[in-house]
């Protein structure tokens, strides 16, 4: 039996903790206020927000998916490679159930896409580190993107070449400042070589 606290698992005296389920594992993009002993990787060029795993949120908790320590992972006997592949098909899901905001130029050329989430217990992050990810949106913006993730409910997307993504800096900063569960202030590139932080917005 276990309980959960502060975003991870905790098993009760005298009871041995359930192994989770691979069913339940998730890879998730936090930020720096994320638990100490949690079990995160590096971002290429990030400074302020890594990669890290998490399990699926039970039917009664309200905030996103809780993230591993390190000893609950390494329970997992498997590596972060083997973790993250495995949980590569519940990204793919998340993905599946989500409709963009769609923000057009005077033009009406797509300058900006916008993801939020639906459910407190949600997690966009999750969505955004799906194999098909880039795929889906390359028909709007390309096979380099821009990404901007302040908080683990919302996503905005712009395209790399002639990107208006600076414009969007107050917006973005305002959703990292309100939320509950911030991740980060950085933007970053996402290509067929994966995800890279290539800076941030400044606060004003």
């Amino acid at each position: 039996m276990a309980l959960a606290c502060c975003g991870a698992l905790y098993a009760v005296p005298g009871c041995a903790a359930a192994p989770l389920a691979e069913a339940a594992w998730r890879v998730v993009i936090t930020g720096p206020h994320h638990p100490q002993d949690a079990q995160t990787q590096p971002i290429p060029g990030a400074k302020e927000t890594l990669f890290a795993a998490a399990r699926s949120a039970t039917a009664a908790e309200e905030k996103p998916f809780p993230l591993l320590s390190q000893e609950e992972f390494g329970a997992l006997g498997v590596d972060w490679a083997a973790f993250r592949a495995r949980s590569a098909a519940a990204a793919s899901a998340e993905l599946a159930r989500l409709k963009p905001e769609l923000i057009r130029d005077r033009n009406a050329v797509i300058e900006c896409a916008i993801l939020r989430c639906k459910r407190p217990a949600d997690d966009l992050t999750i969505a955004v580190l799906a194999p098909d990810f880039l795929q889906r949106f390359t028909p709007l913006f390309g096979r380099k993107m821009l990404l901007a993730l302040p908080d683990r409910h919302t996503v905005f997307l712009f395209p790399r070449l002639a990107s208006r993504y600076q414009e969007y800096a107050g917006r973005v900063l305002a959703v990292y400042r309100q939320s509950e569960c911030p991740v980060s202030r950085e933007v970053f590139e996402l290509s067929a070589e994966g995800l890279r932080a290539i800076g941030a917005y400044s606060e004003p």
